[in-house]
């Protein structure tokens, strides 16, 4: 490609970015555009000043520790409060107003009430506040201050959706500024036993292996009560996370060749299991050495071959891919076998040699607890 032609395409991909850029940029506008679902934003603002007493917060507040609230008490106490707290009326005489948002702010505060003498503060009154909006309101707050942990986050868009019907999860992901495949994602969780959702809730369980294990129950890989030991023996160290996945009922998918390979194997064994000439057979040449070959069974042949580039015999990770491919041959239950497509000796063999390495002896130790269970 001559220079003048390769100055040709670099422009010619440089105007296409440029191009991709500026449609985006386009949609995102247009997004903007867009007619809020509610007039929540609409709604009249107004000052007011309160003792703390007087405010109180709603019972789905954000749960757990707030903060470096010490460290904004302070900064309150040298600047001033800068941006007042939002609340709306309840209607009672005792406790007039709820915190809406500025749930760290309050609690500094308070903070700052309980080390000087109490003093009325200033808030943001908000007229006509519906339920729904003041949970969506104290979402969007907690949302962008961080990602909530996905239980506690799916909890709360389950309560706007109560409040509001006819509210999508879409809508309500658009309203809290949320990613709408992270709110479906989150409210799937909530169909997991409340056991399973606790493990998550506590950090004992990732997000995205607790959706991995819901897809199982769902397609009834595994069944609650074994998904729930699963996820206690992970918790309690007993099992790894790969571990859990194939006690779950996880199965890797095979090579690209998987069939062609098993084909090619399934042939060979048969030619091995022809009867030779005469003149060709072993016994005749007691004394001769021979290589195997492709019409060696394959049991014969993944015990003997050397690892590539060794002469210290097969590694760790091929005994382990042979030990797990005789076990499915010969030990595996019907189900597994089933799942797995495993036919044969030589199909046995090429599924566990597919697996990675490090898969290979939890797979093992998934297939043989499912034996057991099956006797």
């Amino acid at each position: 490609m001559s220079v003048d032609k390769l100055q040709e395409a670099e422009e010619q991909v440089a105007q296409m970015r440029e191009e991709a850029e500026r449609k985006e940029q386009d949609s995102l506008r247009e997004d903007l555009r867009r007619p809020p679902l509610g007039d929540t934003a609409g709604k009249p603002h107004k000052g007011i000043t309160a003792a703390l007493t007087q405010v109180r917060a709603m019972a789905n507040m954000r749960t757990g520790a707030l903060e470096d609230i010490h460290e904004l008490a302070v900064s309150i106490r040298e600047t001033g409060l800068l941006h007042p707290p939002l609340v709306r009326e309840t209607g009672e005489e005792e406790q007039p107003y709820e915190l809406l948002a500025g749930q760290r702010r309050f609690a500094a505060m308070q903070l700052l009430d309980e080390a000087e003498e109490p003093q009325d503060w200033r808030f943001t009154l908000i007229d006509g506040i519906s339920t729904r909006e003041a949970l969506t309101m104290q979402f969007a707050e907690n949302f962008h201050q961080s990602k909530p942990e996905p239980v506690q986050f799916a909890r709360a868009v389950r309560l706007i959706m109560k409040e509001d019907p006819s509210l999508t999860a879409a809508e309500v992901s658009r309203i809290v500024g949320a990613p709408v495949d992270w709110t479906r994602k989150s409210l799937k969780l909530l169909d997991l036993p409340e056991a399973i959702l606790q493990s998550v809730e506590r950090g004992d369980l990732s997000f995205t292996t607790a959706d991995f294990v819901r897809r199982q129950v769902a397609r009834g890989a595994v069944s609650e009560e074994k998904a729930e030991a699963l996820v206690h023996d992970l918790a309690a160290g007993e099992i790894n996370t790969t571990e859990l996945k194939f006690g779950a009922g996880y199965v890797p998918p095979p090579p690209e060749n998987y069939a062609e390979i098993s084909d090619r194997l399934d042939a060979a064994r048969r030619e091995a299991a022809k009867p030779q000439p005469r003149e060709e057979r072993d016994e005749d040449y007691p004394d001769v050495d021979r290589e195997p070959s492709d019409s060696t069974p394959l049991s014969v042949r993944v015990a003997t071959e050397p690892s590539p580039g060794s002469s210290h015999g097969p590694t760790d990770a091929e005994l382990d891919a042979f030990i797990l491919g005789a076990f499915l041959h010969h030990s595996a239950a019907p189900r597994t076998k089933k799942l797995l497509r495993i036919t044969g000796e030589a199909d046995a063999h090429e599924y566990a040699r597919s697996l990675r390495p490090h898969e290979r002896l939890p797979a093992l130790r998934s297939f043989a607890r499912e034996a057991i269970d099956a006797i």
